[in-house]
């Protein structure tokens, strides 16, 4: 079983990573071999393909890379900020580069900020919906507090800016893990 977790912010100054850390390690000791994608190293342009996502035919490099690491997962976690009470573009242009390739994988939001991204996750659950993973039903929802940031913009201590819902977090890791392995048992 392979998954990807994706870090959504490409900002300078996030906390995606750290969360990521927390979704990696727990995904690590049960046993997951996962994958930490970085939308800001990725550095995928918005759409400029020369065909639709949908025929699958990549003329960039950058898609044809991008299209194979979600070819390679099982499972797919995104962990996003809420920007402005909505989707930041890093996530969008990632989902939006392609198509088929998100077909019959697994899916988890993981979304974040100081009232939880509702929005954002209500958003992404929507377009994840059309393309084709199949979204665990109740994601999560981090909310975080000021008193989690240092002066630098990121947390003090992620594990504990994350450890209010951690069980919360391991519960969906083990939600998808299970769901993987009830598809791998029906294909195999």
């Amino acid at each position: 079983m392979k998954a990807i977790v994706i870090i959504g912010s490409t900002r300078p100054v996030r906390v995606g990573g750290q969360i990521a850390g927390v979704v990696d390690r727990i995904r690590s000791e049960r046993g997951v071999d996962t994958k930490v994608v970085d939308l800001s190293e990725l550095n995928l342009p918005p759409l400029n393909e020369p065909q639709v996502p949908a025929t699958g035919q990549y003329a960039r490099e950058h898609t044809r890379n991008w299209a194979a690491t979600v070819s390679g997962a099982d499972a797919v976690v995104v962990v996003t900020p809420q920007d402005n009470d909505g989707d930041p573009s890093g996530p969008k242009t990632a989902i939006n580069s392609l198509y088929n390739e998100w077909q019959g994988r697994l899916g988890a939001i993981i979304s974040y900020g100081g009232r939880g991204g509702g929005m954002v996750y209500d958003q992404f659950a929507q377009v994840l919906s059309l393309v084709g993973p199949q979204l665990d039903p109740e994601g999560e929802k981090l909310f975080q507090s000021r008193d989690d940031y240092g002066e630098n913009g990121t947390f003090t201590d992620a594990e504990a800016a994350v450890g209010a819902q951690a069980a919360e977090i391991a519960a969906l890791v083990d939600r998808v893990i299970a769901a993987m392995s009830e598809k791998d048992g029906a294909q195999g």
